[in-house]
């Protein structure tokens, strides 16, 4: 009986660590910051009996991993990205797209030495930091002008 329960969880630990690599896998190799239901349907095409649940839950193992970062939404859904390194985010108030935004080596070192300071001042330990830019991305602002 032990036996066979051992077995069933191990089975299920495959099965899971499976469907969180394919997970991994479609973040990494995309750039449009999907949200967990936006993968799900993406997923579901190549994996017909993976479930909504399993894609929260493995969202929140990578996220907890640090294979992935989460996005706070806000308003909206949170979104999901697969590129760890260290950027802030744009989001487009518009067409609700979200960019990646990558600042030369010494800008972001000028950025640390800020959040140093901070936790300095503060009297904190700052352990992670999201930062999303909202305005209007260009094609948006194009399309404006285009109306007037």
């Amino acid at each position: 009986m032990i036996i066979v329960i051992i077995i069933e969880r191990v089975k299920a630990m495959q099965k899971y660590s499976k469907q969180r690599e394919m997970i991994l896998k479609s973040l990494k190799n995309r750039e449009d910051h999907p949200t967990a239901e936006k993968l799900y349907l993406d997923l579901k095409k190549e994996m017909p009996e993976i479930g909504i649940a399993t894609i929260y839950r493995n969202l929140q193992i990578l996220t907890e991993q640090n294979e992935i970062l989460k996005i706070n939404g806000g308003k909206e859904s949170d979104r999901f990205d697969g590129n760890t390194k260290k950027h802030f985010h744009f989001v487009c108030e518009k067409c609700k797209n979200l960019y990646d935004v990558f600042l030369e080596d010494d800008k972001m070192e000028q950025w640390e030495k800020w959040l140093e300071n901070i936790a300095k001042n503060t009297i904190a330990d700052i352990q992670t930091t999201n930062i999303t830019i909202n305005g209007t991305c260009k094609n948006c602002k194009k399309k404006e002008e285009e109306i007037k």
